[in-house]
């Protein structure tokens, strides 16, 4: 999933090429890259929840 996340968001590149580089049928990059974002976004909120606890 890292792959996806790293060539759509980072290096800028579109789904259909990425897809194709990754050797991914159409489409496929498109469920990928949004589970991957749920997972990064899930993450983020856990990570902030600890530290909110910490301060204070």
């Amino acid at each position: 999933m890292a792959d996806i996340v790293l060539r759509c968001c980072c290096l800028l590149e579109g789904l259909e090429t990425a897809e194709k580089f990754l050797g991914w049928s159409a489409r496929s990059g498109k469920i990928v890259l949004r589970i991957a974002l749920i997972r990064l976004q899930q993450g983020y909120i856990a990570q902030a929840n600890t530290s909110a606890a910490l301060i204070g």
